[in-house]
């Protein structure tokens, strides 16, 4: 098989508005400035590069907020302080040494979150750049609530994903939130896509794109739609088709990699688009180098995508 050009020129493109591109490094680094070199300065520090507060894992769930704490360092931001339930800070210290750990509950929640930790995760995020909220989170009493104050109560950039897309979805008014002023990236896959949709799996997946755009529209976020070609759509109406990864990636905890990544960079200045853009294409290259070092695909854990980026 053959792939050309037939003449069609990149021109007529821009002429006729369109707004759907091929995510590769030129796109990145000429349409969303967002280069996959990464250059750091050479006076650069910690402070310079960002602090993610990551507000996840519970009892039974707490790799997930290990994976996007870890991810996000490897992202490249300068601090991280993972933010969770106060029984469980004890036994996960020091699994990873990198990463700060701060209970966001009382003792008593018995290693889970509960509504009343909505006021010290807004507490901790004073001294924080950027959000990353969903990872292994569960699902409790008033959490939709929980999640509107953290919403509505802080003004910088957030990441939204895994239980915290399912507590949107069952918010009935949604439409009522007060929009972000900061860059906000929703990272659904098809399933939690169907939910904040109202609609089945199988819609979701007829079209992809136009499913994404009228979302990341509507309401002023950028959305991440994952998959086997992950579509980034821009609040703008624009949107991105990946075109990294391997079907190893398929695999328990690779979205808590993405949601730290992409915070990672929106700590260190990105845009919201940007971010989510960049972020897709180094998690898909870096499941690639993780199948090639593992030797097949199928052996991939999440940890191995954090450890080859």
């Amino acid at each position: 098989m053959v792939v050309r050009s037939i003449g069609i020129p990149a021109s007529l493109c821009r002429d006729l508005g369109i707004g759907t591109y091929l995510l590769t490094p030129h796109v990145l680094r000429t349409v969303l400035d967002a280069d996959v070199a990464r250059p750091r300065s050479p006076e650069g520090h910690k402070g310079t590069y960002g602090h993610v507060l990551t507000v996840g894992g519970s009892r039974t769930m707490s790799g997930a907020g290990l994976l996007a704490s870890r991810a996000a360092l490897r992202a490249g931001c300068g601090l991280v302080t993972w933010a969770l339930p106060a029984s469980l800070v004890l036994p996960l210290s020091g699994a990873a040494p990198e990463v700060m750990l701060a209970p966001a509950t009382g003792e008593e929640s018995g290693g889970y979150w509960d509504e009343a930790s909505a006021e010290r995760v807004l507490e901790l995020a004073k001294t924080r750049d950027v959000l990353a909220v969903g990872p292994g989170l569960g699902r409790f009493e008033g959490d939709t609530g929980w999640l509107r104050k953290l919403w509505e109560g802080w003004d910088g950039p957030m990441v939204v994903d895994a239980d915290a897309l399912n507590m949107l979805s069952s918010a009935d008014v949604v439409d009522a939130w007060k929009v972000r002023p900061a860059a906000t990236v929703l990272t659904p896959h098809p399933g939690e896509m169907s939910r904040l949709l109202g609609i089945s799996t199988a819609e979701v997946q007829r079209d992809r794109i136009g499913v994404a755009t009228e979302y990341a529209d509507r309401y002023g976020v950028t959305l991440v739609l994952k998959g086997a070609r992950t579509i980034v759509a821009s609040p703008d109406g624009s949107a991105y088709i990946n075109t990294t990864g391997t079907s190893g990636m398929a695999t328990g905890g690779t979205g808590d990699v993405l949601t730290g990544i992409i915070a990672g960079l929106l700590a260190q200045g990105y845009s919201g688009p940007g971010a989510a853009a960049l972020g897709v294409w180094l998690h898909g290259r870096a499941g690639e180098e993780a199948a090639r070092r593992r030797g097949h695909p199928a052996s991939i854990l999440a940890g191995d995508v954090i450890d080859a980026l």
